[in-house]
């Protein structure tokens, strides 16, 4: 009698070990409280943004073995308040954000750019008028004017430089493409050059005189 009094006795303390060990195991579960899970659905949806400036996002899986909470439980969650509608609504509104802030900043550029275009083309003016001045000047006083090609070459100047002017304040109403203004770019450079060669000439003229 007291031989199996004994036996149920070990019986009993194998099954509550038995319950312990499982209800042990089971605890090391984490609840899945209503603030955990604000916090778990932020990081789902939106990510977190890591010291590099980069944003990682988390699969349902990374937050279960991240928080350690039951599979079951965090699935049935996402699933009723739609996290992953969630996440594709955050993300169009951030890439919206996103595109928001460069039409800015291309804007902001582009201001600086057409003042600095329009800065160009009134140097080239005052370029011109110079030696427009000094062309005059010439033909009053009987010297040497500038060679044909070269009036040509500060005519052309100042119509370019009005182009400029206009384009820079946004007033062209004609039609550009990629090739006009590839040609344009190249007329720009070789007015310049000529203008280069109209100072030089003109140096050159003046030394001669006064041999």
């Amino acid at each position: 009698m007291e031989y199996l009094i004994l036996c149920d006795i070990l019986r009993f303390g194998i099954f509550y070990d038995n319950i312990r060990y499982y209800m042990s195991k089971k605890s090391t579960k984490t609840k899945l409280t209503e603030e955990l899970k604000t916090q778990l659905r932020t990081e789902f949806v939106q990510g977190v943004e890591l010291k590099s400036g980069k944003r990682k996002h988390f699969s349902i899986e990374d937050l279960i073995k991240k928080y350690k909470v039951a599979p079951a439980t965090l699935y049935r969650a996402s699933q009723s308040e739609g996290w992953k509608a969630l996440r594709e609504q955050y993300n169009l509104e951030l890439q919206e954000k996103i595109n928001e802030e460069r039409q800015k900043k291309i804007a902001k550029e582009s201001v600086k750019f057409d003042d600095r275009l329009l800065e160009k083309a009134n140097d080239v003016i005052n370029q011109v008028s110079y030696y427009l001045n000094i062309n005059e000047d010439a033909m009053n006083n009987g010297a040497k004017p500038f060679a044909p090609n070269q009036f040509l070459a500060l005519t052309n100047s100042l119509l370019l430089a009005q182009k400029l002017g206009k384009i820079s304040m946004g007033e062209v109403t004609e039609n550009i493409n990629v090739n006009q203004t590839i040609k344009e770019a190249d007329a720009f450079k070789s007015v310049m050059e000529l203008l280069d060669s109209v100072k030089e000439q003109r140096l050159t003229s003046d030394s001669d005189s006064l041999h």
